[in-house]
């Protein structure tokens, strides 16, 4: 399938949720009611889906919420999407806040990369702009996904003013021992935070 400017699509992105276990600052409010349960595909539904773009000529996935770790049966759910007659890669966006239980059993099943939102090194930083995250846990997390051999792994880190600028050094600092990418991303005006201090106070300051 190719787009109007003759470019081949073939590459499938699917929230599994709008659920997320961070309520980080920049992105949802500390107080977000999220969609009920029933108005979202079931696994069945979500695996039609796939089936479908694979006729047409999609033949890679990647799966994001909200955190798509917090989707139930999803080590199920990512093996059936492997088994997928015409699919040949699977990654996945995550915070990693679960992936050192989950890197293993999600790589068995067939994912072969994540991409892991971490935007400071510093703890009590992280907990404030994730508002309760333990960077303890993510950093375990990203450290059983390279055991598990998700590779190649990608840092994200979305710098706002006041918050995490000054981690930027620390964070691509991690590239020198760590075969790891690290990439550095300007806050999104979607939504709500179109018009939200965030993204006028980046804007002012350029």
């Amino acid at each position: 399938m190719n787009d109007s400017f003759g470019r081949n699509i073939h590459y499938l992105r699917i929230s599994l949720t709008d659920r997320c276990n961070f309520r980080c600052v920049y992105c949802m409010p500390a107080d977000m009611q999220f969609a009920p349960q029933s108005h979202l595909l079931q696994d069945e539904e979500l695996l039609r889906l796939v089936r479908i773009a694979t006729t047409v000529g999609f033949n890679r996935v990647r799966l994001t919420g909200g955190e798509p770790t917090v989707r139930r049966n999803l080590v199920n759910l990512v093996a059936g999407i492997a088994s997928t007659p015409g699919i040949q890669e699977i990654a996945m966006t995550t915070n990693a806040l679960r992936l050192e239980k989950l890197a293993e059993p999600l790589a068995r099943a067939g994912l072969k990369r994540v991409n892991i939102s971490v935007d400071t090194l510093d703890a009590e930083r992280f907990y404030k702009i994730t508002r309760f995250g333990k960077l303890e846990q993510v950093w375990r997390g990203i450290l059983a996904a390279e055991r598990a051999g998700l590779n190649p792994i990608k840092l994200n880190a979305v710098v706002v003013r006041g918050y995490n600028e000054d981690d930027i050094v620390d964070l691509a600092r991690l590239t020198l021992d760590h075969a790891w990418d690290m990439r550095f991303i300007e806050v999104m005006p979607l939504g709500s935070m179109r018009n939200s201090k965030w993204t006028r106070s980046s804007r002012s300051r350029r």
